[in-house]
């Protein structure tokens, strides 16, 4: 990368101020400065003369020059420009000139910025002091009627008697003060700044100077009053022509800085908070475990410092205190006091031999980039404090922030329909970028910060002007040459002479590609002159020594060249004027793609076919207005590449190979065996585009984020370097992408093998795994699978079909756990390839990967999928007080999460009872919870919006019944205790189907004896009405004393038609035998049941 310095403004008259401030270099540089006086260094207008290496001075001449010539005096001198570019100050010693910035008519008639000398003279007052730093501070006006132009500058001098001193643009002195009897190093001043976050703190303006050993700060509110009363004091003074001007008193703070040996620079970071950990930890420091903690921590300025021992060091000026007012009467008194520092949190980072020199503050006030001797720059964290990175081999190194907002209206739009965040209304994002200019080596660079890579690097040259710089030189060409490509002239020859003139004069060969690419993509150069620049380059090219000739830029030439020829043939075929009412014949057509007639008829069968299914409109080149292909869009989508012409899309939708040839680009033969080949695979490829750009039509389903990635186009060349998996693998995904059960494979498979949809029909319920409807659109669905099994009957063979869908499922789910996962378990594959594609190459197929695996020790998976399915139902449930661990003894622990082809000591023969009766109490609490989702009309809803799309059609009491037999408890239990939660939730028609289930139906008719005889209780004995009374009154003793120990609160659903209690009573006496001690009581309740009902 290269850039160009633009310059904004020029010096009028600095040869005025180089005489006023450096004497001595008068004489010397007086020749030089004739020769240079109203010449303006700018490249559009100076010409390119001086580019050109006959015209440079020889080296041992410019050394001459430069040591008589040597014209580095604005090095010796101190400068400062003000933060809006309308004054700058130059100062040398005593002396200093103001130059102020005004609009003026060049000598060729555009206005342009020249900095004229508005005020000179000396600035010393005490003897013997000189300036040592130059601060412009602009300060706003409060007239309403200001238009945001500062009202006035204020020129803030340091001395090095340590006196410092504020001046208005004309040189008039408003404040004097010293702070401190060492000489000032540094002057800096921080500007307010609205805080980006709520909860930042609010950083107030402030004016810094720097000592040998203190910081002196001045507050920028106090100190703009200040400055405002002296510059009225001394107006009126003028107006009345007194002298003699009493200057308000200055509030500042000082602060020591102690046991550092030297400070060169500073950075005044702002006002920080403690956080309450800090503080607590600095109190105790500093006053032992007595220290009194106040109850908010207290704000501190932070200061960082560059220079020896420490290298760098923090400092922390607590807030809060008086500031002291001082006057010039206390002055004596006032410079050798001190403040005291907040020494507990002073520290820094230690480092002898290394000595910082410069420290430049991030906009954001958490970095800062500092240089040292060493020629390194190491970035800070200042509120950590520590150095977080470091660049190498920058000596003399300037540095600098870029900060970037984002522009809101630039922002790609998010989705909002996976999260409620979404909002395109936020603030906007700031990213910050450190520059680092490396004098010695000539280049500017822009890295991002922290952990972040070199994001741009330009040639500007040693010393910033460099005139000999030929990649600044180029990119000027280079811009010449879009302005010539933009002009509006119809001389197309003067065009393509200009064009030639400029790409030839290019030095670098990255810029000439650049350069040419530009012409190429031109709408406006036609055929020939593309043909004729391309063409002189190349011969150009061709021309020099084999050493110096960029080989990529000549073979991009030439491909660049082919490409034009070829687009000369394809105009001319074009161009041959064809009769519109002569349409070829299906037999013309078939003997063209040399095919027989019932091939033919299938191919084109398949091609309407693809065009119904695919709704997408295709790749067009030609324009829809005169249906001509434009050349820059000719060689946008076409490339050449190993002499072969590719077709390429843009976007990557489609990569078509179209051939190749060896001998010429005229001459292109392909054999009648290879062109079957071919034309096999694009049936194949078409068939299987055609499959995997159908899709079912969903009615209720909210696909995941996954399952909406589109699907790539397919083609030839991607199958051929796909391996041997690769179909198998395309079809996985658009397996997963819509959702489907493995049942869809096995049942088009079926239909495949046996040619009867009517056997294939009991295959159809629960075809999906989102949706137990049939679509209308499976019938295409199984049309387009069983074609595309016919085509690939090795590829597309059902094991390993399932061994893709597998992986890709859990592919899937490794992203996004919530995904869908469908398991079955099969055979090991037999992996084959298809006649056609026994030359495909690239990555190893899954099914091969997998049959070179270790076999697994599959018991050891069913203990793992136990633990799995434990852990599932506390998750999907909310179990509270389950141990999953607990629910296995020590073999079982031991046996978790070991590789699952090792063998393994399981648990076997007798579990130990307390392990037992935890893992039934575990299973029951299952079951509860599963049949209390079951009539939750809360949870149908949640299961509506899909909150656990992998919850379709799971049955989690059968789960529980499958787990018993692994844990070792009786299904039957599991099974009764959910026969009674459906009878206790009020679900008796459910219960009645889980009823048959049950073994032992004798225990099981008891336990509902006992809930009849609740939903009884509380019918006559709960509701007390005065029939129900009457009744109660009737019933035999016995049955009244049992009807009272009954407890309805146990019931789940207490509103429960009394018909329905009779059918249940009526099925506990089926099931009860006559000599069972509770049969005479379920006689006794069904007549109580029956007087109710009727």
């Amino acid at each position: 990368m290269s850039c160009a310095l633009v310059p904004f403004g020029r010096f009028q008259d600095l040869e005025a101020a180089r005489d006023f401030l450096c004497p001595h270099r008068r004489q010397g540089s007086a020749a030089a400065g004739r020769e240079s006086a109203g010449k303006p260094t700018n490249w559009e207008d100076g010409g390119w003369g001086a580019w050109d290496e006959a015209e440079l001075p020889e080296p041992e001449e410019e050394e001459s020059t430069s040591k008589n010539q040597r014209n580095y005096w604005l090095q010796d001198c101190v400068l400062s420009l003000s933060p809006t570019n309308d004054l700058m100050v130059i100062a040398n010693e005593q002396k200093a000139v103001f130059l102020v910035s005004k609009w003026k008519q060049s000598d060729k008639g555009k206005e342009e910025m020249q900095y004229a000398v508005g005020w000179s003279g000396c600035l010393s007052v005490e003897e013997g002091e000189c300036v040592s730093s130059v601060l412009c501070i602009p300060l706003a006006s409060q007239k309403r009627s200001s238009t945001g132009r500062p009202d006035w500058t204020c020129i803030v001098v340091g001395f090095t008697s340590g006196y410092v001193r504020f001046y208005t643009e004309s040189g008039v002195l408003l404040l004097a003060q010293l702070l401190n009897e060492d000489p000032v190093l540094q002057l800096k001043c921080r500007t307010y700044e609205i805080p980006r976050h709520p909860g930042v703190t609010e950083q107030n303006e402030e004016l810094s100077i720097l000592y040998p050993a203190a910081i002196v700060t001045i507050d920028g509110f106090s100190l703009f009053q200040s400055l405002r009363a002296c510059r009225n004091q001394v107006a009126r003074a003028a107006a009345s022509g007194n002298e003699n001007v009493q200057p308000p008193p200055l509030a500042y703070k000082k602060w020591g800085l102690q046991d550092v040996d030297t400070i060169v620079d500073h950075a005044s970071v702002g006002i920080m908070t403690l956080s309450p950990f800090d503080q607590m930890k600095t109190a105790s420091n500093i006053g032992g475990y007595n220290a009194a903690i106040k109850n908010s921590p207290p704000a501190m300025s932070q200061y960082v410092t560059v220079g020896s021992n420490p290298f760098t060091g923090f400092f922390f000026a607590l807030e809060g205190s008086s500031q002291p007012l001082l006057s010039h009467v206390a002055l004596a008194v006032a410079s050798k006091l001190t403040s005291a520092l907040f020494h507990a949190a002073r520290f820094g980072i230690p480092d002898s031999r290394r000595h910082g020199e410069k420290i430049c503050l991030s906009p954001c006030n958490t970095l800062a980039a500092v240089t040292d001797d060493f020629g390194r720059v190491i970035l800070l964290d200042v509120t950590r404090g520590l150095a977080i990175r470091m660049w190498k081999g920058y000596r003399d190194a300037e540095v600098g922030w870029i900060q970037t907002v984002e522009d809101l209206h630039e922002r790609e739009t998010e989705k909002t329909d996976y999260s409620p965040f979404g909002n395109e209304q936020c603030p906007s994002r700031v990213a910050q970028f450190l520059v680092i200019y490396a004098p010695r080596r000539g280049i500017l660079e822009v890295w991002s910060t922290q952990q972040g890579p070199r994001v741009g690097a330009f040639n500007v040259g040693k010393h910033c002007s460099d005139k000999k710089s030929e990649r600044a030189k180029d990119m000027h060409l280079v811009r010449k040459l879009n302005s010539l490509l933009k002009a509006k002239t119809s001389d197309l020859d003067l065009i393509e002479a200009e064009a030639k003139e400029l790409i030839l004069d290019i030095k670098y060969p990255a810029t000439k590609k650049q350069a040419l690419e530009s012409i190429l993509t031109s709408e406006r150069v036609p055929l020939s002159s593309l043909t004729n620049i391309t063409q002189t380059l190349m011969d150009n090219l061709e021309k020099q020594e084999l050493e110096s000739v960029d080989e990529g830029l000549l073979q991009f030439c030439a491909n660049k060249l082919k490409l034009l020829h070829l687009y000369e043939i394809v105009s001319k075929l074009n161009s041959q004027s064809i009769q519109e009412d002569t349409v070829p014949s299906d037999n013309d057509l078939a003997k063209l793609l040399r095919l027989e007639e019932k091939d033919f008829h299938r191919l084109q069968t398949l091609l309407e076919k693809y065009k119904k299914e695919n709704a997408q409109t295709p790749v067009q080149f030609a324009d829809e207005k005169d249906d001509v292909l434009s050349v820059k869009m000719f060689l946008e989508y076409l490339e050449c590449e190993k002499d072969a012409i590719n077709v390429k899309n843009m976007e990557d939708d489609e990569y078509v190979a179209l051939g190749s040839d060896t001998e010429s680009w005229e001459a292109l033969s392909l054999d009648a065996e290879y062109w079957k080949l071919l034309l096999k695979q694009l049936e194949d490829c078409l068939i299987l585009q055609t499959l995997l750009h159908s899709k079912v039509s969903k009615k209720t389903i909210r696909v995941s984020s996954l399952q909406s990635e589109p699907l790539g186009r397919l083609s030839v060349k991607k199958l051929l370097e796909g391996g041997k998996g690769g179909i198998a693998d395309s079809v996985a995904k658009w397996v997963f992408k819509q959702g489907f059960n493995p049942l869809v494979l096995n049942l088009a498979q079926h239909r495949n093998n046996t040619d009867n949809t009517e056997e294939s029909e009991e295959m159809h319920p629960n075809i999906f795994l989102e949706e137990p409807e049939i679509d209308e659109d499976l019938e295409t669905i199984l049309e387009l699978l069983q074609l595309a099994y016919q085509q690939f009957p090795c590829s597309l063979e059902v094991d390993v079909l399932h061994a893709h869908c597998c992986w890709e499922y859990v592919v899937q789910w490794n992203k996004d756990p919530e995904a869908d996962v469908s398991s079955d378990e099969m055979p090991a594959p037999v992996l084959d390839t298809e006649d056609a594609w026994v030359s495909v190459e690239g990555p190893v197929s899954i099914v091969e990967l997998a049959l070179e695996q270790k076999r697994i020790h599959y018991p050891l998976v069913e203990h793992q999928f136990v633990l799995c399915t434990v852990l599932y139902a506390i998750m999907r449930f909310s179990l509270k007080s389950v141990k999953p661990l607990s629910l296995f003894d020590s073999k079982g622990k031991n046996a978790f999460f070991k590789d699952l082809t090792s063998i393994q000591l399981l648990p076997s023969g007798d579990m130990d009872p307390n392990v037992l009766s935890l893992r039934q109490q575990f299973l029951l609490k299952v079951v509860s919870a599963a049949v209390q989702m079951l009539c939750s009309q809360k949870a149908k809803e949640a299961a509506e919006e899909e909150l656990f799309p992998f919850e379709k059609g799971r049955n989690w009491p059968t789960l529980a019944v499958d787990l018993a037999q692994y844990l070792q408890i009786s299904e039957d239990v599991v099974r009764m205790h959910y026969v009674c939660e459906l009878y206790s939730y009020g679900m008796d028609h459910l219960g009645e189907e889980a009823f048959l289930q049950v073994s032992d139906k004798e225990v099981l008719a008891s336990q509902l004896l006992i809930l009849a005889g609740q939903r009884l209780a509380f019918a006559l004995l709960q509701i007390q009405t005065k029939e129900g009374m009457e009744l109660f009154a009737r019933l035999p003793p016995t049955l009244c004393t049992w009807l009272k120990a009954m407890d309805p609160q146990e019931l789940q659903n207490v509103q429960v038609p009394i018909a329905t209690t009779a059918k249940l009573v009526n099925r506990v006496i089926e099931h009860l035998p006559e000599n069972h001690g509770q049969y005479s009581l379920a006689l006794n309740l069904i007549e109580a049941v029956e007087a109710i009902s009727s």
